[in-house]
């Protein structure tokens, strides 16, 4: 299960999961920190995969240019992390097409036997494939009619399987999730969308609530 961590000298949060038996660092908005704070998770929680799959989806949790660590053996997996017993199989986050890696995911249009073709990437393997690749966009800033519009503009003709995996976790409503972390917790079903005062309503548009 995927743990909230806090930094040791700012006061902001990151995550550690485990996909594809390696540690994954993720990092989080403010605004994917005051949703777990929200939901009731304090720094040194485990949580569902389902929540930092949510964040994923939002932009709201991400991988940088050091996203992945070494690999770690299992016993360790098991005893310090206890990734093992989440419901939601790692197999869920998106992941690149051709090594299977986890960092900075981005979504690559390229040219093949005469049409294009879309797969996820990671930094290393959109290296190898730079003098193919025509368009390149990070998966952290795309939206499910974002993705359509980009892919029907180029007019791809072929969306690899990590596409269409990463379009079906673009599709998923988590809210239940959500609320039956917040039932668990006590947490208000308010305060997880929104903060004291104010009412979030698009990502990274607020507006204060009228005085009554």
């Amino acid at each position: 299960m995927p743990k909230l961590h806090q930094y040791r000298n700012r006061k902001a949060c990151y995550v550690l999961t485990s996909i594809n038996d390696k540690v994954v660092t993720f990092q989080l908005t403010a605004e994917g920190e005051r949703k777990l704070s929200a939901a009731g998770i304090k720094p040194e929680d485990r949580f569902h995969r389902a929540l930092l799959l949510d964040l994923y989806r939002t932009g709201d949790a991400f991988t940088g240019g050091s996203g992945v660590g070494e690999q770690i053996p299992p016993s360790l997996n098991q005893l310090e992390l206890d990734f093992a017993q989440d419901p939601d199989p790692e197999t869920s986050f998106p992941s690149c097409e051709d090594c299977a890696g986890a960092e900075d995911l981005h979504v690559t249009i390229a040219r093949e036997k005469g049409t294009l073709a879309a797969k996820l990437q990671c930094p290393s393997c959109r290296d190898k494939a730079s003098a193919a690749i025509d368009t390149c966009v990070p998966v952290r800033v795309l939206s499910l009619p974002l993705l359509g519009k980009v892919l029907d503009m180029k007019g791809v003709k072929r969306r690899y399987e990590s596409v269409k995996r990463f379009e079906e976790l673009l599709r998923t409503n988590f809210e239940a999730k959500w609320d039956a972390i917040r039932k668990q917790r006590g947490a208000s079903q308010e305060a997880l969308f929104a903060s004291p005062g104010e009412l979030n309503l698009t990502p990274g548009k607020r507006r204060k609530r009228s005085a009554r």
